[in-house]
């Protein structure tokens, strides 16, 4: 019961709109700032302009003319234009002069394609058309009946031919949705200032001394400040959660209690953090070194840009930062359909908060005071 009190004491003692602010409108308003100015760099979509191919058909065979002439007007409503080119022009000087976003030359032994460098997105789409028109026309040549080849060749015959299944690519994190949860677990470390300052403040208002008086023992006061720091923390990160989710329409994914799970355990790591080296270190010198590893693992965590592309050395080094562990496994549980990434982060928030808890339970039991 007296830890219970002591919690309800430390949730209620935060009175400070200064602290309030910053917990919870601060990272709601650099997540807005940067998804806005960043939305670029998360953007995967590719403007495609006028895709003007030209061709020369040196084939004699009906067929061959045919099937092209087929394939020119199907691919006419595609968006793709086929131009004719005369006796006396060179199309792949008119393909150089970039007139045009490709040259193919048509003969009874296939297509020879000539792609216009400076346009690779509509020089890949015109020449994965042309593959499949040489696919199928491969196909129709071999058809017993030519109704069923003039059909194959207009793309409405048989499906029994061909069979396309269309694939919708995986969800990825708009610039929102990434750097909510970049900020989310970002500000969380920085709860790690505020537990470097649970005890030290007690014993610069002299109050240590009265809590040592009370009939509660050092352990239940441990705990109980914990514990309501712990809340009032998991309190903040829920409410920055659900503003960002039905305010801002930031996606969460469909197992938004795995996400507070990795959440709390990372909450909980952070207290640990500023708990131990409050104990470690003396004086200020916990809240200098506090401050420079949340800064240099925000930096390799991917807190200010994804690091899920890096490789070699700078790949090794993100693999140290807990907000690498949290991010990694939040994204993975939204996007990615799995938990394995998750679990390594709550084992490894879990494991360091135990050791560290556990450093400064044990100083400060032997302490004389707080």
């Amino acid at each position: 019961m007296n830890v219970w009190r002591i919690a309800l004491k430390e949730i209620k003692a935060v009175r400070d709109i200064k602290t309030i602010v910053f917990l919870i409108l601060t990272p709601v308003l650099i997540i807005l700032i940067l998804g806005a100015v960043l939305t670029n760099a998360f953007n995967g979509s590719v403007t495609v302009g006028d895709i003007r191919v030209l061709y020369k058909i040196n084939g004699s065979g009906s067929e061959l003319t045919k099937s092209w002439n087929v394939f020119a007007d199907q691919a006419s409503k595609s968006g793709m234009t086929l131009e004719p080119a005369n006796e006396n022009t060179d199309g792949k000087l008119e393909v150089a002069n970039n007139r045009y976003v490709g040259y193919v030359e048509i003969s009874d032994g296939g297509l020879n394609y000539y792609g216009n460098s400076s346009s690779p997105v509509e020089s890949g789409i015109a020449q994965g058309l042309l593959t499949a028109f040489a696919n199928r026309y491969k196909l129709a040549s071999v058809a017993a009946d030519n109704s069923d080849q003039a059909a194959l060749m207009s793309g409405n015959g048989s499906p029994d031919y061909v069979r396309e299944t269309s694939l919708n690519a995986a969800r990825q994190p708009r610039a929102l949705d990434y750097y909510a949860i970049a900020m989310v677990t970002m500000i969380i470390m920085y709860s790690a200032l505020s537990a470097a300052d649970m005890f030290s403040s007690e014993r610069k208002r002299n109050t240590s001394a009265r809590l040592l008086a009370a009939p509660i023992s050092k352990a239940e006061i441990f705990a109980g400040k914990v514990a309501g720091n712990l809340l009032m923390n998991v309190i903040c990160t829920v409410i920055v959660v659900l503003v960002c989710k039905y305010m801002f329409n930031v996606y969460w994914g469909e197992n938004l209690g795995l996400v507070f799970l990795v959440l709390i355990t990372e909450i909980i790591f952070a207290l640990s953090v500023g708990l131990g080296f409050s104990y470690l270190l003396k004086g200020k010198a916990a809240g200098s070194v506090i401050m420079m590893v949340i800064q240099a693992g925000a930096f390799v965590g991917g807190s200010y840009f994804p690091v899920a592309e890096m490789t070699g050395v700078m790949r090794t080094i993100t693999q140290f930062s807990p907000l690498e562990w949290s991010n990694t496994g939040i994204l993975q549980i939204i996007y990615g359909d799995g938990w394995s990434a998750a679990a390594k982060a709550i084992l490894l928030n879990l494991g360091f908060s135990v050791f560290l808890l556990s450093a400064a339970a044990i100083i400060m039991r032997r302490r004389e005071g707080l």
